[in-house]
């Protein structure tokens, strides 16, 4: 698979991370029963979870449809304790209801269900890679999800405009850098 973003920087601060469905995993809507905290769900190996089974168009999926990114939990199940990092060095496009957009080199970064109300960066802000973001939450709304970092890329393609990627390979490449 290909390293889309080889310079990246992991976007949670400290390590161990642990990339794995939501909705599939132990807990989520459609995985095994049992607790989100259960142990399986904090465990090697990593899944990527940017084609799992969704209603959003993702053409790069075999489906036509997907996730659009993938999920990470930190250590643990704590909300507002794990700082997010930026991947790279951009401004700060767009701050949404429950995302924060990077615009970086050729690459858009979308971080969601950051603890919003204690955001450390603003719109138009310039970050470097590595600058703290926010921290690591559930905030969705009413909707109801797990502590996890949603984490998608988005690239202009030729011809296609802004279109999301795979990041899985960045992230493990960036991971195993131990940056």
């Amino acid at each position: 698979m290909l390293n889309r973003a080889p310079g990246m920087r992991f976007p949670i601060e400290r390590p161990p991370a642990y990339l794995n469905s939501q909705v599939w995993g132990v807990g989520g809507s459609h995985g095994a029963k049992g607790s989100w905290r259960d142990g399986a769900n904090y465990t090697y190996p990593w899944r990527d979870t940017f084609c799992e089974s969704r209603s959003r168009a993702t053409p790069i999926c075999p489906a036509g449809k997907g996730h659009q990114g993938v999920d990470i939990r930190p250590v643990d199940w704590a909300r507002g304790k794990y700082w997010v990092v930026a991947a790279e060095d951009g401004v700060i496009s767009d701050i949404g209801t429950y995302t924060v957009t990077l615009q970086a080199k050729g690459t858009r970064y979308r971080y969601l269900h950051m603890q919003m109300s204690k955001l450390a960066v603003k719109v138009g802000q310039a970050v470097n890679r590595g600058d703290h973001l926010g921290l690591v939450s559930n905030d969705f709304g009413d909707t109801s999800t797990t502590v996890h970092l949603h984490f998608e890329m988005l690239q202009n393609l030729s011809g296609k405009g802004w279109v999301h990627v795979p990041p899985y390979q960045s992230l493990v490449v960036a991971y195993e850098k131990g940056n």
